[in-house]
C-alpha cells in the first residue's frame, strides 16, 4: 500500500492495472489488487448469490415504473436507497430460480379487492370493484395509476433465461372510486415476444391514487396471481 501526497493530477479513485486507488481525507491511497479471487462454491453461499441475483432483477423491474418508485421513496427508511428498500423487503421471498408469489411491488397498503384477473398473450386484464369499499379517498385523489409486473418462468426453450419480468402501467384520469372498473393494459411488441417464450407467469398488480398534478397519495398492497 502506498500513500500519495501533493498529487498534481488530482484525487484518484478506481482501478489502474493491478492497482486500486481511493482518496481519504484528500490523500490518495494506492493498493495492489489480489491477483485472483475464488468465490465460495458452498451450497449455502451459492444459494445466497442466486437469491441476490433474482431479487436484484425484481427490484430493477419495480423501479422501472415511476409510480412504484415514488411509493417506495415515500416510505423507505432514511439513509438507504429506494433500490435497497425494495431489495430488503423482497429478498426473503425470492427463490433461487425466480421471484415467488410472496414478492411485493409496494410497501403495505389497502387491500386490493380484485374479483378477476388474467394474464393473456398480449395484455393483462382485471376487474376492480368500487375501491371506496377498500379505503377512504379524499377530494384531492382524482386519478388512478395501475401498475403491474408479470414474471414469466418455465421457458419452452431451455436456452432462454429461467425467468423474465415485464413492467406495465396505466394512468386513468378523473377516476370514479365509487364504481367498478375493468382494467386492461396492453403489451408492446417486445413484451408480446417475451410472453411467447414461457409457459407460466406470476402477476403482481397494485393501484395508487393520485392528485391532479400526479403525486401519489395512497397505494394498495400487492395482488398476485399464478397462471
Amino acid at each position: 500500500m502506498a500513500y500519495l501526497s501533493g498529487n498534481v493530477i488530482g484525487n484518484l479513485s478506481g482501478k489502474l492495472g493491478n492497482l486500486s486507488a481511493r482518496t481519504v481525507n484528500g490523500q490518495t491511497i494506492m493498493a495492489a489488487r489480489p491477483s485472483s479471487f475464488n468465490a465460495s462454491q458452498s451450497p449455502a453461499v451459492v444459494e445466497v448469490r442466486q437469491k441476490f441475483a433474482v431479487t436484484g432483477s425484481f427490484a430493477k423491474s419495480v423501479l422501472a415504473l415511476s409510480t412504484l418508485d415514488e411509493t417506495w421513496r415515500k416510505t423507505k427508511t432514511a439513509g438507504i436507497s429506494v433500490f435497497n428498500a425494495i431489495f430488503k423487503a423482497n429478498f426473503g421471498y425470492s427463490s433461487t430460480e425466480k421471484p415467488t408469489e410472496q414478492n411485493i411491488i409496494t410497501p403495505e397498503g389497502f387491500a386490493l379487492p380484485i374479483t378477476t384477473a388474467a394474464v393473456e398473450a398480449d395484455k393483462i386484464t382485471a376487474t376492480l370493484p368500487a375501491l371506496n369499499t377498500a379505503s377512504v379517498f379524499g377530494s384531492d385523489e382524482v386519478n388512478l395509476s395501475a401498475n403491474a409486473l408479470v414474471c414469466y418462468y418455465d421457458p419452452s426453450n431451455e436456452e432462454d433465461e429461467p425467468f423474465k419480468i415485464i413492467s406495465l402501467s396505466k394512468e386513468v384520469a378523473a377516476f370514479n372510486f365509487t364504481q367498478s372498473y375493468n382494467l386492461q393494459i396492453d403489451y408492446n411488441v417486445l413484451q408480446e415476444a417475451v410472453a411467447t417464450k414461457y409457459q407460466h407467469s406470476i402477476l403482481y398488480l397494485i393501484v395508487a391514487s393520485k392528485t391532479a398534478d400526479g403525486k401519489v397519495v395512497q397505494n394498495s398492497s400487492t395482488y398476485t396471481k399464478l397462471s
